[in-house]
């Protein structure tokens, strides 16, 4: 009886499965999938920028704009199918000003510039990212976990 009741449950379960949830399903899947993905890739795209931020972190002269280091950040927006990456831009925060006069890179007043970011921000915000990227990374592998598992029932 018990045998009869499981494989009757089973039968209308895939039943059920084959005829109002395929569509429904494939699409949420997917796009989770999908979603998961753009966020696991924005998030790597910025702990790249942060890495590079942190890299010249002790850059007084930018061979292509004269300055010092500007740091950079990822900007993002949100979108029906996850994250867009609208580009890499460059921080317009003030340059910290030091008073050495006898350092090389001293300008006339005898002040030098270092770039405008912190090693304890950059490294709050690279773990804030990865905390990010991990969530994304989990929920992928959840998404991934549900289509396998449809695909065995559908077996």
């Amino acid at each position: 009886m018990v045998n009869h009741l499981y494989y009757f449950v089973r039968v209308i379960f895939f039943v059920t499965f084959l005829f109002v949830i395929p569509s429904v399903m494939a699409q949420t899947l997917t796009d989770a999938m999908n979603i998961n993905t753009s966020g696991i890739i924005a998030q790597r795209v910025k702990m790249t920028v942060i890495a590079d931020n942190m890299a010249n972190l002790m850059t007084l002269k930018d061979e292509a704009t004269g300055l010092p280091y500007q740091k950079k950040y990822v900007s993002l927006e949100a979108s029906e199918m996850g994250v867009k990456i609208l580009g890499v831009d460059r921080s317009t925060e003030p340059f910290g000003r030091y008073f050495d006069p006898a350092a090389p890179q001293a300008d006339e007043n005898g002040y030098f510039y270092l770039p405008n970011m912190s090693m304890p921000h950059e490294m709050i915000t690279l773990k804030h990212t990865e905390m990010l990227f991990d969530a994304n990374i989990g929920a992928f592998k959840s998404s991934m976990a549900m289509y396998r598992t449809a695909v065995e029932l559908l077996k």
